[in-house]
């Protein structure tokens, strides 16, 4: 039996994340683990039209942000989307959640229209996209390290 007073790093870590990031953290380990150890098709949470218009399966609406294929691409797109959307949200929308929430609305629901036209099924990287392009434009100036110590300035 652990000691009272015992602190849980990983839950203080976690609770600290602002709502929306832990939000869009939380949902991309869940909807790609879930299927990775088979206690969800993927097929079911990628978008597929016919069956959101015809069956009303609203959740693949979202889900097809979040799903993603289980290998070190995954665990990179997790580790910038908490870092950029982490530094978004407290920076940058900070004190303004609604705004943030509404950058994440708006460019969903292009990537929903393009998906439709071009016959996407999933958005994942449309959603890390969007995240590093926010942030990249309002750090233009900062330089970055990436793999290994290898530094890039952040330009257009």
């Amino acid at each position: 039996m652990p000691p009272p007073n015992q602190r849980n790093e990983l839950a203080e870590w976690y609770y600290s994340i602002p709502p929306i990031t832990k939000a869009l953290f939380t949902l991309s380990i869940a909807t790609t683990v879930l299927p990775a150890i088979g206690l969800v098709s993927p097929s079911s949470l990628i978008l597929y039209w016919p069956s959101v218009r015809d069956r009303l399966q609203l959740w693949r609406l979202v889900t097809c942000f979040f799903y993603n294929n289980l290998d070190i691409g995954f665990a990179f797109n997790v580790y910038f989307l908490y870092r950029n959307s982490n530094q978004l949200e407290t920076e940058v929308f900070g004190g303004q959640p609604a705004d943030y929430l509404y950058f994440h609305l708006f460019t969903s629901g292009i990537q929903l229209v393009a998906g439709y036209f071009f016959r996407l099924y999933k958005f994942s990287d449309g959603l890390i996209l969007s995240i590093a392009y926010l942030w990249a434009q309002h750090n233009r100036d900062q330089v970055v390290s990436f793999m290994f110590g290898a530094r890039f300035k952040v330009n257009r």
